[in-house]
């Protein structure tokens, strides 16, 4: 079992089955063509020593794009249903959603925000989103959630809490109703303490218990901007938690510009090619790019450097967004973690109306 490392995590199972389809080595674009990668020489996983055999579990896993649920400078967010209903129309049987589904939620989380980063213009944005948008989220079942982008400070003052602090002060409060609800959810990507670490936990699925370790983390800001928001100068010291981590492993980065994008492909493909993680997810140029899967000398890899947007009612139209789809095998009497196939499915969204797009 692995040690829980998580300032935010908090964790109760998921149940659900899946099949399974090794694939060939490939490369996928956005026009949905296969192209082969190079081969990657990686360190091994460490083993996951259970008390008794084990056999390999089957799990699914899928990752959304840039999504929240905001319109811009409002400061007292009403609560009615945005996000679930928008999810609902895009997804009505929820067959997008596996056991283990990452987002990038990027607004800021609270009840009120006295001042904003900036006055309304056409060139600056800020998001305030109800916390039960955010709960709504995790009840249909993303339980990866990163929290670090450009938008954790868009509220410098309020009752609630500083900046990133105050959507942290509302996260116990969601994770008592996904505990309720017999759901689960790793926050990560904003901290209270000095110190920034992953979060870890044990997801249930259909036929066992998968270690799960997550950084959700941001390019682009500065000293003050990310005193608690965990951004690229804490990412070197993070290396160390994730090559000792069992299980699959998750690193989502969040850009700001052309140049700290072009910095998170870099760190993501490098972390891959270090076997520091299994799948590694980038967010922030609102625009799909290609997804590589990677394989290395202890299994396939996946690299999507941009997945484009998600349900956010104040982002432009945009048709090139991805989903992606994935069933892996984690065998824990080795600690081998195996990528059995990956589909990417294509998404246009108009801000909070998505829709699958016709092959």
């Amino acid at each position: 079992m692995i040690r829980r490392l998580a300032v935010l995590g908090l964790l109760m199972p998921v149940i659900s089955s899946c099949a399974s389809a090794i694939p060939s080595q490939y490369r996928v674009n956005n026009s949905g063509l296969y192209t082969s990668t190079v081969d990657v020489v990686a360190k091994p996983l460490l083993d996951v020593q259970a008390s008794s055999p084990q056999s390999p579990v089957e799990f699914s896993f899928s990752a959304f794009g840039d999504a929240g649920w905001a319109s811009s400078h409002v400061a007292t967010p009403v609560y009615r249903s945005g996000f679930r209903r928008a999810y609902q129309q895009l997804d009505p049987s929820r067959s997008l959603v596996g056991d283990i589904n990452f987002i990038n939620w990027e607004t800021s989380v609270g009840h009120r925000c006295s001042a904003f980063w900036a006055p309304r213009s056409k060139s600056s944005f800020a998001f305030l989103s109800h916390p039960q948008d955010l709960a709504d989220a995790s009840l249909i079942g993303f339980n990866l959630i990163g929290l670090a982008n450009n938008h954790s400070f868009d509220c410098l003052r309020s009752p609630e809490g500083l900046g990133p602090l105050q959507t942290l002060s509302h996260l116990s409060g969601i994770s008592r109703q996904i505990s309720s609800s017999k759901s689960a959810v790793l926050f990560n990507g904003i901290y209270t303490s000095s110190t920034a670490l992953p979060s870890s936990g044990i997801y249930a699925v259909s036929g066992g218990l998968v270690p799960v370790t997550f950084i959700s983390a941001y390019i682009g800001g500065d000293a003050v901007y990310c005193k608690n928001i965990i951004c690229d100068k804490d990412l070197a010291r993070l290396k160390t938690q994730m090559a000792t981590a069992s299980g699959f492993r998750v690193l989502a980065l969040h850009s700001w510009n052309p140049q700290s994008h072009s910095k998170l492909k870099v760190i993501l493909s490098s972390w891959i090619h270090a076997n520091l993680v299994d799948v590694a997810i980038g967010t922030g140029p609102h625009g799909a790019e290609p997804i590589s899967i990677i394989k290395t000398r202890h299994g396939n890899r996946v690299l999507a450097t941009s997945l484009g947007n998600f349900i956010h009612p104040s982002l432009s139209a945009q048709q090139n967004n991805v989903v992606v789809t994935s069933k892996w095998r984690f065998d824990p009497s080795s600690g081998a973690v195996d990528l059995l196939s990956l589909k990417p499915v294509k998404i246009s969204c108009n801000g909070a109306v998505c829709a699958k797009t016709k092959k």
